[in-house]
């Protein structure tokens, strides 16, 4: 099995680990060919461009930077055609696959038009499985538009998966796929969510009605420094391990956790720290802790990670009640137990990320937007994931919002008690 996939995106590599994982349970003696297209099969300096566009875009919450990668996606499926078409080619013939996985919008047609050739000369009937990472709304349109451009030929060997589409009053599955791709629904193979084993093993589980420890990994002893100089400050019980963390959630405890995508937004995270300390302080017979992610840190380096110690430390009067847990990047049963145990989730609204608070969350979810002032809040995140933001709305209740209007809902929150969507665990 050959399983494709691209570093431009945290979500479209989590989609690719959750599919090898779902074979490897149902065979595990199957062999699996990885590729990442924008590193294995791209020219290295232009993938690297590329990746570190898209990076910078999202640390920084440029919403035009990435819209611009978007909007320009016919022209690198243009120019990058005659190179994927080779790769994908030559990994064929030298992998003899007999199945292939695709989990990133680029390069569908070469791909497909270079298994034509694949089975033609070697008597076979391989076929590519798309799987749209993003959910299913008409604004997806990065892997729709090359899908409805193919050919008959092409597209007899193409296998659509998504989960169910988010509708339009009155509008029927059949009519969303035949005008976003150009299938009819029966061509389309709708399935659950998608998400990697360690989040299964919560999914349909209510509130956690115990002590509850959330395991954190650290790679760098400065990441552990770091991690221990933010929340020793605060109430939360912890045990250092080897490369590992330990807390200790009681079921009274509020829980939040802050995670702007695999390459987090700086500005508004630093603000979603800054501004929810004096709302715990409001409320000190309460103990929150709130597990805040920082990405990659290089040791020296002005990380995110620094940035959050260093404001934590300029608090004079620092309410005794709140942890802050600044962490790195985890595996997923760490990002598996925070989603499922916290009573607030601040995310973006990717398509991986939707899938797994759809998967496991019991609590609150915000969506975080970008927005500007006396802006529209949809305006402030990118069209798909504006889109994805909308289906986590009618799905699950999901609030649209910013560090400077998520103020009154955070007050909401300590007043009204906890939010639990019984009703609608494992119903995603």
């Amino acid at each position: 099995m050959l399983i494709i996939t691209s570093s431009g995106g945290g979500g479209l590599i989590q989609t690719a680990n959750a599919k090898e994982q779902e074979a490897l349970a149902k065979d595990p003696s199957l062999l699996i060919v990885r590729k990442d297209l924008l590193k294995d099969w791209v020219w290295k300096p232009i993938g690297d461009f590329f990746i570190n566009f898209w990076n910078q875009a999202q640390l920084k919450g440029n919403i035009g930077a990435q819209m611009l990668c978007v909007s320009g996606q016919h022209l690198v499926d243009y120019f990058l055609y005659p190179t994927i078409f080779f790769y994908a080619l030559y990994t064929a013939f030298k992998e003899d696959i007999d199945y292939v996985i695709d989990t990133q919008p680029l390069g569908t047609s070469a791909i497909l038009k270079a298994l034509r050739i694949f089975n033609r000369s070697r008597g076979k009937q391989v076929r590519l499985e798309k799987v749209l990472v993003d959910l299913p709304t008409k604004k997806a349109t990065h892997f729709f538009r090359p899908i409805k451009k193919l050919s008959k030929k092409s597209r007899s060997l193409l296998q659509l998966t998504a989960i169910a589409p988010l509708l339009e009053e009155g509008e029927t599955a059949e009519e969303f796929w035949q005008e976003t791709c150009g299938l009819s629904e029966k061509e389309v193979h709708c399935e659950e969510v998608y998400v990697r084993q360690a989040f299964l093993k919560y999914k349909g589980k209510g509130r956690p009605l115990g002590p509850i420890q959330i395991q954190l990994r650290y790679q760098l002893e400065e990441e552990l420094r770091l991690m221990r100089q933010a929340f020793q400050r605060g109430s939360i019980h912890s045990v250092v391990k080897e490369r590992k963390i330990d807390f200790y959630v009681e079921p009274e405890d509020r829980m939040i956790t802050i995670l702007l995508g695999s390459q987090p937004a700086n500005e508004a995270t630093l603000n979603y720290v800054k501004k929810w300390i004096p709302i715990a302080r409001e409320h000190p017979k309460i103990r929150t802790h709130l597990f805040v992610f920082c990405g990659d840190h290089k040791e020296g380096g002005q990380t995110l990670f620094c940035k959050v110690t260093d404001l934590l430390g300029k608090i004079k009067e620092y309410p005794n009640n709140l942890s802050i847990i600044p962490f790195p990047f985890q595996s997923e049963e760490g990002i598996a137990s925070l989603f499922y145990r916290s009573d607030v989730t601040c995310t973006r609204s990717g398509g991986q990320t939707a899938m797994e608070l759809l998967c496991v969350s019991t609590g609150e979810i915000w969506i975080h937007s970008e927005a500007k002032k006396d802006q529209d809040l949809l305006q402030g995140i990118p069209g798909w994931e504006a889109a994805s933001a909308v289906y986590l709305q009618k799905a699950r209740g999901a609030k649209i919002l910013t560090p400077d209007t998520f103020i009154p809902y955070a007050r909401r929150f300590y007043q009204g008690g906890i939010s639990v969507f019984e009703d609608q665990i494992g119903n995603g």
